[in-house]
């Protein structure tokens, strides 16, 4: 099994890939997946033995991003790399991709002296999901309901000596 992270330049192949998981990840229209591709800060297509296997999106703490779960993160932090959504393909799971994918964003937060944040469902849970951030020393944060999707997402946060809270 062979990785390779390649720049997010697609956003057909963003769109496929994430609305091809619903609903354990939101869904993307091509307008928003569009602009995402656009704003992507770390290379977010993970190519496997050639193959599209799975995506992530990758924000900075100030692009602006029209998202309540973003926001959350924003209204109390800073120097922070948001982790939109990731995305293993149906037959790449069961590799550890997500996790390599990770270790990806790991070495590039760490590099640039930031936190990284991310939001997981847990209610109802995404268990896979909630696993892999707990196994890989994310620490939950807080939490936030979404009362228009019915939905509670986890928040959690990797290196947390580099984030800046705001006053």
């Amino acid at each position: 099994m062979s990785l390779e992270m390649l720049p997010l330049t697609d956003a057909n192949t963003l769109l496929a890939i994430n609305n091809a998981a619903l609903p354990d990840i939101g869904e993307l229209s091509l307008h928003k997946a569009r602009w995402m591709v656009e704003r992507c800060v770390i290379p977010g297509l993970a190519m496997l033995d050639g193959q599209a296997a799975g995506i992530v999106v990758v924000l900075s703490d100030h692009c602006g991003y029209d998202s309540d779960f973003y926001r959350w993160f924003t209204d109390r932090y800073q120097n922070f790399l948001y982790i939109d959504r990731i995305v293993v393909t149906a037959w790449a799971r069961g590799q550890g991709l997500a996790k390599q994918i990770y270790q990806h964003i790991e070495q590039a937060a760490s590099e640039q002296g930031m936190a990284i944040v991310a939001d997981v469902y847990s209610e109802p849970p995404n268990v896979p999901s909630l696993n892999l951030h707990r196994g890989m020393g994310f620490e939950e944060v807080g939490s936030q309901y979404l009362a228009d999707r019915n939905k509670t997402a986890a928040k959690f946060m990797k290196f947390v000596d580099s984030v800046k809270t705001k006053a």
